[in-house]
């Protein structure tokens, strides 16, 4: 049964690797912000892992909130490299050690965190997360639909598909709530030229981002006579050479700018000083992109895929948000125009309330507990681990076959 308390818990592999777990991190944080009883597990890798990456720790972001009953033990390589089944014992048994019983888990996007909270979701309702559309997530609701309390979707399009897909959900427990996003200050810059200021942030190697559109889009703008420029950010070097020859070659190359990866600072600054954010993806989640560009008082152009099409008819993105056709580079042109003719004090302004309404931590953990209220009567199956006896010893024994193998291979360099 739920207590009456309001209290969360986050649970959550140990290296921060981007959306989810920034959301995972930040969410935590913005909860004890709010008065809330908030824990939050992971394990403390001892020494980094080999697929660590350089990348944070999710102990080390959230130590020194005092707000946060923050539960971990140290692992090593035997955590690393064991079987699931290892890791997820020990995920639930410091649920089990540490947290209330009844309080909501809400989990991160990895297989074992998911079996972890499965295995007791008779005692801490389990809340899934599925943060993009993809096979990976569906699979995990497929598997866990019987252990999950709520299923969380962030956009309309995954829980359509989640519903459609299987049958046997339960269209109750399932709710499209966007991801929340610390909102920054809202210092959006003077617009003193006709000059469209766009801007591009993801990987320009990554053909889910659909990066050549944006040669085609500048190609187009060029040859109907509109004065813009693109400040690009997440290029690496190789795919900067590549894409500046390729913007020359469609003269068009004084007009775009490549910064590379930017700290979270620096992105903030390039969004402040922009019109409208570009995004031409084959597929979305929830982008975290526009919800941050909104934020800033900057427009938004993308394509209609998951989440973004949620709000091409909001009432409250009217002014500020475009959505065009995956590919369609006549329309994309075309909205950009539209919005970029929109007074910039009115579209920065209607961006910033579009993204105050839907996409604040406050209102995305409101949103959850609206959720979680609903299970004070819903009591879910747990499902076994499967980690026979004997199972620890298999998982150690091929955890040091597995760094043995590591440790004598050469390192990528």
């Amino acid at each position: 049964m739920m207590s009456d308390k309001r209290r969360i818990a986050f649970l959550c592999h140990p290296y921060h690797r981007g959306g989810v777990t920034r959301w995972m991190a930040d969410a935590a944080i913005g909860a004890a912000a709010m008065g809330l009883e908030v824990y939050f597990i992971t394990v403390e890798p001892a020494k980094e892992f080999v697929s660590a990456g350089g990348r944070e720790r999710m102990y080390d972001l959230l130590r020194n909130n005092t707000g946060i009953t923050l539960i971990s033990r140290k692992v090593n390589f035997t955590f690393e490299f064991g079987t699931e089944p290892y890791r997820a014992n020990v995920y639930a048994a410091l649920i089990r050690e540490k947290v209330p019983e009844g309080t909501a888990v809400i989990v991160s996007d990895d297989s074992a965190v998911w079996a972890a909270a499965g295995s007791i979701a008779d005692k801490y309702p389990m809340i899934g997360v599925l943060h993009g559309d993809q096979e990976v997530y569906y699979n995990l609701a497929k598997k866990y639909h019987q252990q999950m309390s709520i299923c969380v979707c962030v956009s309309n399009r995954i829980k359509d598909t989640a519903i459609r897909k299987f049958y046997y959900l339960d269209p109750n427990r399932l709710y499209t709530i966007p991801c929340g996003i610390n909102l920054p200050e809202f210092a959006p810059y003077t617009k003193t030229s006709e000059v469209i200021k766009l801007v591009f942030i993801g990987r320009l190697t990554d053909y889910e981002k659909r990066a050549a559109d944006l040669i085609a889009i500048g190609t187009r703008m060029h040859e109907q006579g509109v004065a813009f420029s693109l400040d690009i950010a997440g290029n690496d070097e190789l795919s900067k050479k590549d894409f500046s020859q390729r913007f020359t070659e469609a003269g068009i190359g004084d007009a775009v700018s490549f910064h590379g990866w930017l700290p979270a600072g620096d992105v903030q600054k390039l969004l402040n000083a922009s019109d409208i954010l570009l995004l031409t993806s084959n597929s979305e989640g929830m982008p975290l992109a526009m919800m941050e560009a909104l934020a800033s008082g900057c427009g938004f152009a993308g394509t209609r895929v998951s989440g973004i099409e949620d709000y091409e008819h909001n009432p409250a993105a009217a002014g500020c948000v475009s959505v065009y056709t995956v590919g369609n580079i006549a329309e994309a042109v075309t909205k950009i125009k539209k919005l970029a003719a929109v007074p910039a004090r009115t579209r920065q302004t209607a961006a910033r309330k579009l993204a105050e309404t839907e996409f604040s931590m406050q209102v995305c953990l409101e949103r959850y507990f609206k959720a979680i209220g609903t299970l004070k009567t819903r009591i879910a199956t747990a499902q076994n681990i499967g980690m026979p006896s004997g199972g620890k010893l298999k998982s150690n024994t091929l955890a040091l076959a597995r760094y043995i193998k590591m440790s004598i291979l050469p390192r990528k360099k």
